[in-house]
Order: structure tokens, then C-alpha cells, then sequence
């Protein structure tokens, strides 16, 4: 029983056994739409394991940007019906053997924090807890921003504007991918990393294939100075709230709900129903201001990680 690599054909059994097994909305074309955007400088290997004809294991080794520097993310996937088989291991011995191969210095994986069977099978393949996020979610169709008004008042009676960047030129946008990769390692996520590449912050804000920088939100001062900013992403029937974050002079003066509040008005009037965030369990202010706004928490996910150094069981 060896896995095989994926092929393009591969695309609808991979969508409908990932759909299945984490709850993430995933159609053939958008797993090909992405690997088409992929950088090609960064490593992105799939493998699938068949019985009977049948797609039943997935697994997949690729960079991902919020991993510490020099690691790689694993996935692997086996359908319920196909667990307890051996499926999972030779999944396993190859994202480990391609990880070697590459050089990574280790492995990222996450895992459900409401799937104890997961998380056990990581922990005895030698990874351990490193971090805990929180997918929150606000239904759009009912939010009120009544009771918010007053947060925003206060914020504007200090000479606070909240603009966008719709119509910015080019030098405008570039201080604005400065802005944001300068946010970035001042977040839990990303605490200690380096900074981003300005490549890595337009693709992450999908300004090379799908721009809007009119749902990337500022907070300017009566100085012109940039306060802070919020920043909306858009997917079929989902607004993602890519980041909130505040320049450090300017915290503890209210500015994030209000921002929220703007990124809140941009996703209604595009009519998407849900917006979705994630938080780091230890950003108590952000998880304060989203639960203030009506967010609700759904199942989070462990942030688990293996230094290859380490032995890791079979």
C-alpha cells in the first residue's frame, strides 16, 4: 500500500473528502484556482491513497506563511471508514520523508479542538501543542450597529476619519503594504517572525486576483498619521477579516471596533451573509472587541508542532 501524487484530476475526490472531514467549504475549482496562484518558489506537494477505487487519504506538505521560519505545514486526512488500516501512516512516512528531503527544520499541523481522535494521533506521531486559535463568526443579515455608534463617535470626536483604499495610487498602496506587513509581527500569530514580503501581504489581501482595495480600512489622525486598519477579504458567500490591528501608539484610544464597524458596512453591502475571523487565544483585546460586535465563537483549532530533530513514532 503506497500513496500516489495528486493529480489535477484529483481535484474533486480531494474537495469532497476535506469538505467532509474539517467543515470547510471547498470546490474543485477553488483548490485549482489556488495552486494556480501558488508561488511556485514555495514547496506544495499532495499525495492520495485509493481503495477500491475510491480516494480515502489525503495528505499534503506546503508552505504556509504563518508557520515560524523554516517549517512546513502537514496535513493528512483518511476517511472514517478507512481508519485503523495503515492509511495514515505510509500518508504520514511520505509528507515526513518529502519534509527531510526539503530540508524543513520542522512541521506544522493543525487540529480541530473538538477532535480528540487527531489530536492523539499527532501527539504520538511526535507533535506537540504550540498554540490555540478561535474561528468566530457574525451573521451579517442580522447585525445592528446601532448599539456601536457611540464607540465610533468617541473615536471621530478625537479628529479620527476612517478611509479606504479605493482609488489609492500606486506609492499610496505600497505605504499600505508597509503598514500591514509592520502590523503583522506585532500580533500573537506572528510574534518574533520575520516580516512578511510585500509578495506574501498582496496575495494574502488577493490584490493580484481578485483586488478590492476599497474593503482595506484605515484609520487616519487629524495629522494625517495611520492609526490603524482592518482588512476584508471576500469568498463565495463569506466576507474573511484578514486582520485588525492598531499601531502601538495609537492603542488603548478605542480605535478597533470602530474600524471592524467599517469593514462590517463594506462586507453588508456586497451582500455576503457571514463574516469569519480567527483570533489567537491569547489576543484577549480582539477576542473582547469581536464578542462586543456579536461574534460568535465556533470550534477552534491547535497549532501543533514537530522540530525534526525530534524522533516521531510510527
Amino acid at each position: 500500500m503506497r500513496p500516489r501524487p495528486y493529480t489535477d484530476t484529483d481535484a474533486p475526490a480531494w474537495a469532497d473528502l476535506t469538505g467532509r472531514l474539517t467543515g470547510r467549504r471547498v470546490t474543485a475549482e477553488r483548490l485549482r484556482e489556488e495552486d494556480a496562484r501558488r508561488d511556485p518558489t514555495h514547496l506544495s506537494r499532495r499525495w492520495v491513497m485509493e481503495e477500491g477505487g475510491e480516494v480515502r487519504g489525503l495528505a499534503h506538505l506546503y508552505f504556509f506563511p504563518f508557520d515560524p521560519p523554516g517549517f512546513l505545514h502537514a496535513s493528512v486526512l483518511v476517511a472514517p471508514e478507512s481508519r485503523g488500516r495503515g492509511v495514515g501512516r505510509v500518508l504520514w512516512e511520505a509528507v515526513e520523508q518529502a519534509a527531510r528531503e526539503a530540508g524543513a527544520s520542522g512541521l506544522v499541523a493543525d487540529v480541530g479542538d473538538t477532535d480528540p481522535e487527531s489530536l492523539a494521533w499527532a501527539e504520538r506521531h511526535g507533535f506537540r501543542q504550540h498554540a490555540h486559535r478561535f474561528a468566530s463568526e457574525l451573521d451579517l443579515t442580522t447585525f445592528d450597529e446601532t448599539p456601536h455608534r457611540e464607540a465610533l463617535a468617541r473615536a471621530e470626536a478625537q479628529g479620527v476619519t476612517f478611509t479606504d483604499l479605493g482609488g489609492a495610487d500606486a506609492a499610496t498602496l505600497k505605504r499600505y503594504l508597509n503598514f500591514f506587513a509592520d502590523r503583522l509581527p506585532e500580533t500573537p500569530d506572528l510574534a518574533g517572525h520575520p516580516r512578511w514580503p510585500l509578495k506574501q501581504v498582496r496575495e494574502t489581501l488577493h490584490l493580484d486576483h481578485n483586488p478590492r482595495p476599497d474593503r482595506l480600512v484605515l484609520a487616519v489622525g487629524p495629522d494625517g498619521e495611520w492609526l490603524g486598519t482592518t482588512a476584508m477579504v471576500a469568498y463565495p458567500g463569506l466576507a474573511y477579516n484578514e486582520l485588525t490591528a492598531v499601531h502601538p501608539r495609537a492603542r488603548g484610544r478605542g480605535l478597533a471596533l470602530p474600524l471592524k464597524l467599517h469593514v462590517i458596512r463594506r462586507a453588508r453591502a456586497a451582500g455576503l451573509p457571514v463574516m469569519r475571523t480567527n483570533n489567537h487565544s491569547r489576543n484577549a483585546p480582539m477576542l473582547a472587541v469581536n464578542e462586543r460586535l456579536g461574534f460568535e465563537r465556533r470550534p477552534g483549532r491547535y497549532e501543533l508542532h514537530l522540530p525534526l530533530g525530534a524522533t516521531s513514532a510510527v
